[in-house]
């Protein structure tokens, strides 16, 4: 088994390696006037003033979320930092601070040119962004055959799972007044997508019984690479004559376009005496890749045995039979191109209130939930926010989340008006450490805009 872990570990790392360069903007600053990309997370958004990005720091966003703790694989015993499969280490403890399925996503939007401007009845951005995202699940039932061994018992490791896609975006934005609807706002973004590189890895079926008389394992895995120029290496198993994926050759890849496609963002604001209500969409589309190299086991592999006495004999032979029939489970053949393929974007929907505090009206104080579908690590997040800009030019966010990725708070800090504005800030900032400096969670996150009003 341990080979197999590693094979697979090793065919999702050379998927991972397919991935360029896709993240949330701020959402401590969905409230906050001040911060320019507010359209990008409610298209119906608009901005005080027109502005233009300072190219590739216009607006940058990178962020990792989980729903574990690093320190839930890492200990300290005896004043030595030491991994989850130490024998000081119980499989109880270990196993007690896990979840059925541990998830970790990581996101990345670089902004390579963007400006908006007040026409056309209302308010218009223009922007170019290059956007990354992976994200993977890892069943509990994985970690416990590392930490405890091979034991008799039944192990389902279905949706082992991995994600990555990275491709460039161009998006057209407008957003006005309804003037026939008093307090209505309303938005829309047009993106046309060029996808560069896809990379998806699957354990569709991974059943293993392994009772004390009798074992049983049942394999159906995929993994499919989209990217020009990409295609996999093989080898031929020696003492099967079977030929298997054995790796990824990347010399002639070509970061290309690899298709077309389309997305949209929909949003509306409402204004209501001190209240404004605010709903959004956004990222409702897919992209199309030309060409997909797949490989898979072809179909579920089954491994049966009840010869429990494996390499007594002289000349191995039970071991070399184990060995070969396992082999199936987990070598995928090399299905070639298997043509054009289609792939929904990690959509989200915003829902959010905002309240004018009616004693200071400079500050208000907001409550956004974010649910993020079409991914394979969904996540829903409740943030409240505190907001203020005491004086025009100086706006400050704090919020608080709670959600998927458990508790946290961000801050955002936006200077300048025209002429130049400077905004940072983090939604997960509570970067704790232990007394061995370690971290004590998974999330982290950095959003930076440098852009010139005017």
């Amino acid at each position: 088994m341990n080979n197999i872990t590693k094979k697979y570990v090793a065919l999702f790392l050379a998927a991972t390696s397919m991935a360029t360069a896709a993240a949330q903007e701020s959402s401590t600053g969905y409230f906050l006037e001040n911060y320019n990309m507010r359209w990008q997370m409610n298209p119906a958004m608009g901005n005080r003033n027109g502005y233009v990005g300072f190219p590739g720091l216009g607006n940058l966003n990178v962020g990792v979320s989980g729903n574990f703790k690093v320190t839930d694989f890492i200990y300290s015993r005896g004043g030595k930092t030491v991994l989850f499969t130490n024998p000081q280490v119980s499989a109880s403890e270990f196993l007690g601070n896990l979840s059925e399925t541990s998830r970790l996503s990581e996101d990345l939007k670089v902004n390579i040119l963007q400006v908006g401007f007040k026409a056309f009845g209302g308010y218009n951005n223009v922007a170019v962004n290059v956007r990354q995202n992976l994200s993977f699940d890892f069943p509990k039932s994985v970690f416990s055959m590392l930490k405890e061994g091979i034991t008799n018992k039944d192990y389902d490791i279905t949706n082992f799972r991995l994600r990555a896609n990275a491709y460039a975006e161009i998006a057209l934005n407008h957003s006005r007044d309804i003037k026939w609807v008093p307090g209505l706002r309303a938005g829309v973004s047009l993106k046309a997508l060029l996808p560069v590189a896809y990379g998806e890895a699957n354990f569709n079926d991974l059943h293993l019984d392994l009772q004390q008389d009798n074992w049983r394992a049942i394999a159906d895995a995929e993994m499919k690479l989209g990217l020009k120029g990409v295609r996999y290496e093989t080898d031929v198993n020696d003492r099967t004559g079977h030929r298997y994926v054995s790796g990824v050759n990347t010399d002639d890849i070509k970061f290309n376009p690899n298709g077309f496609g389309f997305a949209i963002d929909l949003g509306a604001t409402y204004e209501w005496k001190d209240f404004v209500f605010s709903f959004a969409l956004t990222d409702l589309g897919l992209l199309n890749y030309n060409s997909l190299q797949l490989a898979s086991t072809n179909g579920p592999q089954v491994f049966e045995t009840n010869d429990h006495v494996i390499g007594v004999g002289d000349d191995g032979d039970s071991w070399d039979g184990l060995v070969d029939d396992l082999s199936k489970l987990y070598e995928l053949d090399d299905m070639g191109d298997v043509g054009s393929t289609s792939v929904a974007l990690q959509g989200k929907m915003r829902v959010g209130v905002d309240y004018k505090f009616p004693f200071y009206q400079k500050l208000h104080f907001g409550l956004m939930n974010t649910t993020e579908f079409n991914t394979i690590v969904p996540s829903t997040e409740f943030r409240l926010s505190a907001n203020v800009e005491p004086v025009k030019g100086v706006a400050v966010a704090v919020s608080g989340a709670t959600g998927t990725f458990g508790t946290n708070f961000g801050f955002l800090l936006s200077l300048g008006n025209k002429g130049f504005n400077f905004n940072l800030g983090m939604d997960y900032a509570a970067m704790k450490m232990d007394k061995n400096h370690i971290p004590l969670d998974t999330n982290f996150d950095v959003h930076l805009g440098i852009n010139f009003p005017f």
